[in-house]
């Protein structure tokens, strides 16, 4: 691990002097990725001294090249401890997504046609793939909605987490990662859509009729019920709208008219 100068020794830098902390974070960037380092406590990266001396830079760059780094979600820095290997995560792909979503115009429709694909991909595997483990976590999530009806909040982060839980038990990694970072961007609709008539009990119905497909392993009906559920979401949202306009929901309760 870096904190052992297992990769650290291996760093290669041909400086320049243009834009050095950018090359000295491409170097840092480089040795985590090939390292294949698992974040954690003991995965800790050298003082900002000790990178110094090994690129023969200033303290100043290595700060510079450390703040990049921990931008491209690589690194956690912690006051008084220095600087932690980590893993993106999904809400850093969710950011860059919706800053391209905002610059590139891209519509509503748009968005919820991917999530369409994604999901339909992920209940058809989910389908074949599912272990015991995975059908009693989706089980759980589905009992804690219905302890939590009065906490919108609540119901709306549990909603995503069932939907994350079919990625999961696709048991394609990437899939899972996509689906989790959908889920940021959709989680306005999600709101929104909550505020349509019967639209609690009518969630939580679709979402027990996609898990009795994959209980049954039957990719086919998995397809069928996230498919009939995306629609009937929609049509909350057009509710939600219709009634409201484009205000945005607040956490427990819906906005004036």
């Amino acid at each position: 691990m870096i904190a052992k100068n297992t990769t650290v020794d291996n760093l290669r830098l041909v400086v320049k002097r243009t834009n050095l902390y950018e090359q000295v974070a491409d170097e840092l960037e480089r040795a985590i990725l090939e390292t294949g380092l698992v974040s954690g406590d003991d995965d800790k990266l050298p003082s900002e001294q000790a990178l110094a001396a090994k690129f023969g830079v200033s303290r100043t760059v290595i700060r510079e090249a450390l703040k990049l780094v921990k931008e491209r979600g690589l690194i956690a820095q912690r006051t008084g401890e220095g600087s932690y290997i980590t893993k993106p995560s999904p809400a850093a792909i969710s950011s860059v997504v919706n800053r391209m979503i905002l610059m590139d115009n891209i519509s509503d429709d748009e968005l919820v046609a991917v999530r369409s694909i994604l999901e339909v991909a992920s209940c058809r595997l989910a389908a074949a793939n599912a272990e015991d483990s995975d059908i009693a976590q989706m089980a759980s999530i589905l009992d804690s909605m219905s302890k939590n009806w009065d906490d919108n909040e609540a119901m709306i982060r549990m909603d995503t987490d069932f939907h994350i839980a079919i990625a999961v038990a696709s048991k394609n990694k990437l899939l899972a990662i996509l689906i989790e970072a959908m889920t940021v961007l959709i989680r306005k609709f999600i709101r929104k859509s909550i505020y349509a008539p019967d639209a609690k009990p009518d969630g939580m119905m679709r979402h027990s009729v996609i898990l009795d497909a994959l209980k049954t392993k039957n990719p086919d009906a998995a397809e069928a019920a996230i498919l009939n559920h995306l629609e009937v979401s929609r049509q909350n949202v057009a509710w939600f709208t219709l009634h409201y306009g484009s205000e945005r929901a607040d956490e427990n309760s819906p906005p004036q008219k």
